[in-house]
């Protein structure tokens, strides 16, 4: 090399440093050796690479000496790559010509048969590259034709170059200096057509040859031939998906010949898939990726499906990666199917291809298959021309599709030998948590797509699921007594249950729609199956829930004839079947207090529920029947607080169709009759910490309650609990008709409002009211447990009854319920005392949502409960505040009337919120001094207390907000969707909230916002909470608090209540959030775009503001001052913000913006741009061929 160029003195040294160094590195990566000497050894190593003037020189030489080892070869050329990258700009023009001859005469002489070294001189190249190319390195593409003229190895060298060029400029962007990745990307793009042309000549002559050596017996050949054309589609993966598609269609859609055609091949179709799967994941407009529409013909689409189909006949880790693979690209053909729809053409001819292949793809026992399959077949069914295409094979989906549904479980161990989804699911999933989740998701999407198929092809889809539900009730005779969970019967029964529901949810849309006569039979036959198996019983309470819709239509008048009263026969039978299960005892008598027993008598009490809540029509005309079906299994001793309620509820839900205000207050009436007493000498004897202890029995050891305990502790708390739940459940249940003219009818007015709209009175109220001081006063007694002196009062064995139950942590920690440990009676305790306070919470935000103007009328509503449920809240730990905030005084101010803000809402507020900024306040700075003593690890998954305390807070947070939110911006909107439901018989999960970024931040405060921040307590409370929330160290929070802030200062400023500091601070605070939280996109344009707002709406009435930039590290005064004339030459209103604003204040700010943990010490990397030049358009003339096409002109390797 040249280092001899250097004298005989210097290239000596040299040669000294190049053997101590690689001495040093041998030391780094030997196991024998001490800590020490490898840290010493590591510490000169990095020494050298940070401050030696000789360290690519040295680099150069530990790289092309062959006394070297590979390592010691890959650490040279690390020494030249960093010396390009980060000392370019301060080395010599003789250095720099030295690197480069070097590095070039490297390639040359062919690299090295490792490929991770290859891949570093390309790197080395690449950098160079990004500092002179194309201005002043013209000759490059001719370097680099010559050297792919010289062999194999040399191409595969000059393919990674071309590959970690384009993914630096144009792929990931990882070139931050926007003119010279502008520079290099024009001069790719200028030429191209010849850089693909010259892609397709390697494949097309490495391939031939490939074949041909092969086919010869020269094995060592045709693998160098193999290796180049990987290479080559490994280089095109990262052009495809940026380039323009007119390069990727070129020659009449050669490539994309060239690609389907190798899938077939068993070599080269794993990367051939993966470059094809770049290709049809593209985006962008329709205009862009219409000419993909050549990969929709049957000659594409039939080579996609032989590669299918023979790579599902072989058994083997290869072929089932590229199965994945070639799945995924089959999902994105679909999904660029249903967008470029309107330009297929004969869609008969390959679309069916398209449909085998995804059923032989379902067909395969991987899930993770038959999830992509799944993808492809939602993807169709929900366009409306392509679902059509489907029809035909609709019943082959069904079939292939159902048992994917049948839950599979995660072995302890790893199965040898096998070929099931089982054995799949441990090469794809690395714990059952991983799989779980995974499996959730596909069987979701594939109820999915039985959904559409129902609405698609709905006697096909009804036929199927009635088919299989008769197959499965036919597998009861041979079914054995008791079953597990993981008994086949079970596992397909209750993947059928999961079916049928889905599919006759889509029933009444249907058109055809199923016989009903039909679906009475089989509801029929399932009303006459006795299960011996209580885990059967309660999933064919499923199926009778789900064919219950029948019911309803068979009172259509498109039933038919006779349909109607087979219908009203079936009803009763239905109903004694359920009420049948409300009492179940089970097989044996053992099985009577069974987890399996209780699950059946409350899933048919919820169920009773369900129906009250979906058919009250249909069950109204059956009330008497109802009614007295329901009091003669009230009246047995052995029910259920739980079932007893649920059961009432289901009456209250159907009577709410009464329409009549007398004959609804008469059920309540009797519904709460005898427990009202009860619960009125129980709430007396409960309104104090020490009589709470004693009538519970904390005072004494955990020991478990018999049902038949009728005096004691155990009957106290089942009385209390029942009473509690009971009011709950009559509040919840008990509503006033929707429309006007039936509740007018019916006697619900009670007037008219000040505004003159109606006054609605509930039924419920009359008989709750005078019951709601003994619940305030049990929340009360609860808070009291908390306090100081009250922990004496408990015993040592419920020393942890206050704390959170185990399912709660669960929950919160994110773990399985099957890790549950057994229940023990001190747990049960805890669970109860839980249960006690949430359900005081769920009451009063019930009663807030229900009761309305009735309850806020109440006379010292507010005092009432700042003296009860709002009392004692800085003993309360979060887990008993969350429930407070959430459940209760979020429905409190949410359905405040504005009648009644002055009297309950302000005042409220003024108790709560000075509390909540105190604490929240000194609870996140608890948690942030966790983070910075290292107790508190990000992302460790750890169970700790700490952990646990950390997710608290952050819920506590948000959940406090959405309150402050309702206060200010929204008070006194009343959506269903906001109210805590918990008591649901439907356990879908609600829709998430919007995120803040994507909704637009509010202005101005509502009527009640202005109220409150007129107080001179509660304003300034809830104003510095907000603040405070934009740096609490939780980034959804900050998010969420951008889009109250900027309302919060303006409402603050209309009120008067803010001042010149006051003004500061809220810019300041701002600032301070972007520090940290700056390095998350979504937050730092929230609040740079706060910031500026604020700046905006305030600086006209406190000038001095501007102070607070101008104390930003290293401004400049030309930009503050360029800021303060557009603003001063602002017309339009603050709330709009341009470009060239935002982007000025976001200059202004930058020096505060937070960054990323790794991006904090990262060494910068600076690169000078070059004059800018024009890049002339390839020749168009055939008789001038372009420059790069004789450039890479290809001769057969020596």
């Amino acid at each position: 090399m040249n280092v001899g160029g250097l004298g005989p003195e210097i290239s000596g040294e040299v040669a000294l440093i190049a053997d101590e160094l690689s001495r040093a590195v041998e030391l780094t990566l030997n196991p024998t050796v001490s800590q020490d000497a490898r840290n010493q050894a590591y510490n000169a190593c990095e020494s050298f690479k940070e401050n030696s003037p000789w360290c690519a020189q040295a680099g150069l030489l530990l790289a092309s000496g062959n006394q070297y080892s590979p390592v010691v070869k890959h650490c040279g050329l690390q020494l030249m790559e960093h010396t390009v990258k980060y000392r370019w700009t301060r080395i010599t023009q003789a250095e720099k010509l030295f690197i480069k001859e070097n590095a070039m005469k490297l390639l040359y002489m062919g690299g090295w048969e490792m490929g991770h070294l290859n891949d570093a001189l390309a790197r080395v190249i690449v950098e160079m590259i990004k500092r002179e190319w194309p201005q002043q390195w013209p000759t490059l593409l001719g370097e680099l034709s010559d050297a792919c003229t010289r062999g194999h190895q040399h191409t595969q060298i000059v393919l990674h170059v071309f590959l970690r060029l384009v993914e630096d400029v144009a792929t990931l962007q990882t070139l931050e200096q926007n003119q010279r990745r502008k520079d290099i990307y024009q001069a790719l793009t200028s030429n191209m057509a010849e850089i693909f042309s010259f892609f397709m000549r390697l494949i097309e002559l490495h391939v031939q040859e490939f074949r041909e050596k092969t086919a010869t017996g020269d094995y060592s050949g045709a693998a160098s031939n193999g290796r180049v054309v990987q290479v080559v589609l490994l280089t095109l993966t990262g052009f495809v998906e940026w380039v323009s598609t007119n390069h990727v269609v070129m020659n009449n859609g050669r490539l994309l010949q060239i690609l389907c055609i190798l899938l077939q091949d068993d070599v080269f179709q794993l990367p051939a898939a993966e470059c094809l799967l770049q290709i049809v994941n593209r985006k962008g407009s329709t205009k862009e990726r219409k000419p993909l529409m050549i990969l929709f013909s049957e000659d594409a689409i039939s080579c996609i499906h032989r590669a299918a189909i023979a790579a599902i006949n072989v058994v083997d880790e290869n072929h089932y990666l590229f199965l994945k693979k070639l799945a995924q690209v089959v999902v994105g053909v679909a999904q660029q199917l249903t967008s470029l729809w309107s330009n297929a053409q004969n869609v008969e001819s390959w679309l069916p291809l398209l449909v085998e292949t995804s059923l032989a793809l379902v067909s395969h026992p991987s899930l993770t298959l038959s999830q992509s399959a799944t993808a492809l077949w939602l993807a169709l069914l929900k366009h409306e021309h392509a679902a059509k295409h489907l029809l035909p094979a609709v019943p082959r989906w069904l079939h292939a599709a159902a048992p994917k549904l049948l839950k599979v479980h995660y072995p302890t161990s790893r199965p040898n030998g096998t070929n099931d989804a089982v054995a799949y699911a441990c090469i794809d999933y690395d714990s059952e948590q991983e799989f779980n989740t995974f499996f959730n998701k596909l069987r979701t999407e594939i109820l999915d797509s039985f959904r559409f198929c129902m609405m698609a092809a709905p006697l096909v889809t009804w036929s199927y699921v009635e088919q299989w539900t008769q197959s499965a009730l036919d597998k009861l005779e041979s079914c054995p007594r008791a079953l597990h969970t993981q008994h086949p019967l079970y596992v397909e029964w209750e993947a059928l249950t999961q079916a049928l529901d889905v599919v006759l949810s889509r029933l009444v849309e249907t058109e055809p729609r199923p016989s009903a006569a039909a679906g009475l039979a089989l509801l029929q036959r399932c009303v006459l199956t006795q299960p011996s198996d209580p885990l059967l019983l309660s999933l064919l309470l499923s199926l009778i829930s789900a064919l219950f819709v029948f019911l309803s239509c068979a009172y259509s008048q498109l039933a038919g004839p006779g349909v109607g009263a087979a219908g009203a026969e079936l009803l009763p039978r239905v109903l004694d079947k359920i009420f049948s299960s409300l009492v179940y005892e089970g097989a044996a008598p053992d099985q009577r207090r069974s987890r399996a027993v209780k699950n059946v008598r409350r899933h048919a009490a919820g169920l009773l529920v369900k129906l009250g809540s979906k058919y009250p029509l249909l069950l109204l005309p059956v009330f008497g029947r109802l009614h007295e079906l329901s009091r003669a299994a009230l009246a047995r001793p052995d029910l259920s607080v739980v079932e007893s309620v649920t059961l009432q509820e289901a009456l209250l839900l159907v009577s709410n169709h009464f329409c009549c205000y007398e004959r609804q207050s008469a059920l309540v009436a009797q519904v709460v009759g005898e427990c009202g007493p009860r619960w009125a000498a129980l709430s007396s004897q409960a309104g104090s910490a020490t009589a709470l202890v004693r009538l519970i029995g904390l005072d004494a050891a955990p020991v478990d309650s018999s049902p038949s305990d009728t005096d004691g502790p155990g009957s106290a708390r089942r009385d209390l609990l029942h009473g509690l739940t009971l009011l709950l459940g009559v509040v919840k249940r008990t509503h006033v008709p929707a429309d006007p003219d039936k509740a007018t009818r019916g006697g619900f007015s009670a007037g008219l409002t000040a505004a003159g709209n109606p006054v609605w009175r509930n039924p419920c109220a009359a008989h709750v009211l005078p019951l709601f001081p003994g619940a305030l006063a049990l929340g009360r007694a609860l808070h009291e447990l908390h306090a100081a002196g009250a922990a004496g009062l408990l015993h040592a064995g419920q020393a942890r009854a206050l704390g959170p139950p185990a399912a709660e942590r669960r929950n919160l920690l994110g773990l399985c319920d099957q890790d549950a440990a057994p229940v023990s009676p001190a747990s049960r305790m805890q669970q109860y005392v839980h249960t006690l306070h949430e359900s005081v919470c769920h009451l009063v935000g019930a009663a807030a949502a229900s009761l309305g103007r009735e309850l806020y009328a109440a006379p010292g509503l507010a005092r009432a409960l700042a003296g009860s449920l709002l009392q004692g809240l800085d003993r309360l730990p979060d887990h008993w505040l969350r429930p407070l905030v959430r459940c209760a005084l979020k429905p409190l101010i949410l359905h405040c009337p504005p009648a009644h803000y002055h009297d309950v809402a302000v005042p409220i507020l003024e108790h709560v919120a000075p509390f909540m900024l105190m604490h929240l306040s000194q609870r996140w700075d608890y948690i942030m001094s966790l983070y910075e003593s290292g107790k508190l690890e990000e992302e460790t998954g750890s169970e700790s207390q700490e952990v646990l305390e950390d997710i608290l807070v952050r819920n506590l947070t948000k959940e406090y907000l959405e309150v402050i939110k309702v206060s200010l911006v929204e008070g006194g909107v009343v959506s269903s969707a906001d109210t805590c439901d918990d008591m649901e018989e439907d356990s879908s999960p609600a829709p998430p909230a919007p995120a803040a970024a994507h909704t637009r931040t509010p202005d101005a405060v509502s009527e009640l916002g202005a109220l409150l921040l007129q107080h001179p307590v509660a304003g300034p409370a809830l104003l510095h909470t907000v603040l405070r929330a934009l740096t609490w160290g939780d980034s959804s929070a900050s998010l969420r608090a951008c889009g109250l802030a900027l309302a919060a200062v303006a409402g603050a400023r209309a009120a008067g209540q803010l001042g010149a500091a006051e003004a500061a601070g809220a810019l300041h605070a701002q600032l301070h959030a972007l520090r940290a939280h700056g390095q998350h996109d979504a937050n730092q344009a929230a609040l740079l775009a706060l910031a500026l707002q604020t700046y905006e709406t305030l600086r006209p009435q406190f000038p001095n503001i501007v102070n607070v930039l101008r104390a930003i590290p290293d401004v400049d005064a030309h930009d503050l001052q360029r800021l303060e004339d557009k603003l001063a030459n602002n017309t339009g209103k603050p709330s709009k913000i341009d470009k060239s604003k935002r982007d000025l204040f976001k200059k202004i700010t930058s020096k505060l913006i937070g960054r990323n943990v790794g991006q904090l010490f990262k060494k910068e990397v600076f690169i000078v741009d070059l004059p800018t030049v024009r890049t002339a358009r390839p020749p168009t003339d055939d008789t001038a061929p372009p420059r790069l096409d004789l450039l890479f002109a290809h001769t057969p390797p020596t």
